[in-house]
């Protein structure tokens, strides 16, 4: 599949910290509370060592994640109910924000990685291949898992990641202004300004804000343009048909005015629920966000609150930005019991009456059996079966060495220019799109 890098690099990029979780305040460091768990479905346990039987001890494995908000609590019974169903492991686990951090310095056995962090951290060595561990645990990658699970898990020398969700761009809207039927399309956008009389009430259809979301922003633009912005292990946006997709973008604040100008921090999602501090004369209509915006918007916005697909906006080319969650195993990890307790824990999660707890936290699970299950409760999990009809569709960041890093320009320079540039020449974006691919490349030869 993707080539794998050989590299040696004496220490990591500055990683990016945001803890998962979405929009909830940032916890300090904590260790999981006891909790009743919802599911507490008993498996068979690996047999104990000689040593461990007389001595009566659990193994312990050490387990660290972002999972700071409103999800934390959700992980914390899956957990607790491992530990409580069996008494031969343990497994300790910490929530904190900076846990990609955490992991490097203080040698955890498991953590949560970012599907598009995957690609950089086994191009490092640091992720234990774990075929041998889906085998022991009884669950097959291949078979018990959406197919998108094989463009970011997978390489040609193994497996390195459990998937746990896949989260999308969420398409909210606000019934009271769009009606019972949202826009579908850019021209649906076009009417929804004319009926809204945008320019002269403030009230727009969508928001396209300075930072936030905006990575996703620039990604919708792309991919329902068609655009291919990949070459080799790098980013290339130096193409007319780059510009092109990023010139709509620009279009639709400063020529068609669908998205008010100037607008700041999170203002996709602030004036779509009337909490904007720099525009708070600013509405908008629909909201294009992450699905764990769906609590506070829904106490905010009630039963005027409706989800939908996304929708089709630059192009004809189906699209929606993702991103996922996945457990991963330290490639330090060597001792037998711990990997065992691993293999043991990860055949307890994967059922779905226990997986349908990360359902309850809002997050959609990419593990087939479970989507089942949630998909005969489309209104007790409203985002998650939104959101399971366009994994098909989904964009995730390119499996790519230092992915992350090689997207930074775009997000800051390029993405500023476009949104804050009312003039904006095609040749004054060119000539960053062409700075954002040279300093990708050489960031993918590092």
């Amino acid at each position: 599949m993707k080539k794998t890098l050989a590299l040696a690099l004496s220490g990591i990029m500055a990683l990016s910290l945001t803890a998962c979780g979405g929009g909830a305040k940032t916890e300090p460091a904590k260790e999981t509370p006891k909790q009743e768990t919802t599911a507490a479905a008993e498996k068979e346990p690996v047999k104990e060592t000689a040593a461990q039987a007389a001595s009566g001890e659990k193994t312990k494995i050490t387990f660290i994640n972002g999972f700071t908000g409103g999800d934390g609590p959700f992980m914390s019974k899956i957990v607790d109910g491992f530990n409580g169903s069996q008494d031969q492991y343990y497994i300790e686990q910490l929530q904190t924000a900076d846990h990609y951090t955490k992991f490097k310095s203080d040698d955890f056995d498991m953590l949560i990685i970012h599907a598009d962090w995957i690609s950089t951290y086994h191009a490092l060595g640091m992720l234990r291949e774990v075929s041998d561990l889906y085998e022991k645990a009884g669950i097959s990658f291949e078979n018990d898992y959406h197919p998108i699970t094989q463009t970011y898990a997978k390489y040609d020398d193994g497996i390195f990641a459990f998937p746990l969700d896949l989260y999308a761009e969420t398409f909210f809207y606000n019934k009271e202004l769009t009606g019972e039927n949202p826009p579908k399309n850019y021209e649906d956008m076009i009417a929804l300004r004319d009926k809204l009389d945008s320019t002269n009430t403030q009230v727009y259809p969508y928001a396209l804000p300075l930072t936030g979301d905006h990575q996703w922003a620039w990604m919708t633009a792309l991919g329902q343009s068609g655009c291919n912005w990949v070459e080799g292990e790098h980013i290339k946006m130096d193409t007319e048909e780059v510009c092109d997709a990023f010139m709509k973008v620009h279009d639709a604040i400063y020529k068609d005015h669908l998205s008010a100008p100037g607008l700041g921090d999170q203002d996709h999602y602030n004036t779509f629920v009337n909490e904007s501090t720099d525009s708070a004369n600013v509405k908008s209509a629909v909201c294009l966000t992450g699905p764990w915006k769906f609590t506070t918007a829904k106490e905010i916005l009630g039963d005027n609150l409706g989800i939908g697909t996304l929708p089709q906006l630059y192009g004809d080319t189906p699209c929606v930005p993702a991103g996922g969650h996945t457990f991963a195993v330290s490639a330090k990890v060597t001792d037998q019991a711990k990997l065992d307790g691993i293999a043991a824990f990860m055949a307890y999660a994967y059922q779905p009456e226990v997986m349908l707890n990360w359902a309850d936290s809002g997050q959609a699970p990419i593990h087939l059996a479970t989507m089942e299950e949630v998909k005969k409760s489309p209104d007790k999990y409203p985002v998650a079966n939104v959101n399971y009809g366009i994994f098909d569709n989904a964009m995730i960041l390119p499996a790519i060495y230092n992915i992350r890093e090689q997207v930074k320009y775009v997000n800051s320079n390029v993405w500023a220019l476009v949104v804050q540039t009312e003039d904006l020449s095609r040749d004054q974006l060119m000539e960053e799109l062409k700075n954002a691919t040279e300093i990708a490349t050489e960031l993918s030869e590092q």
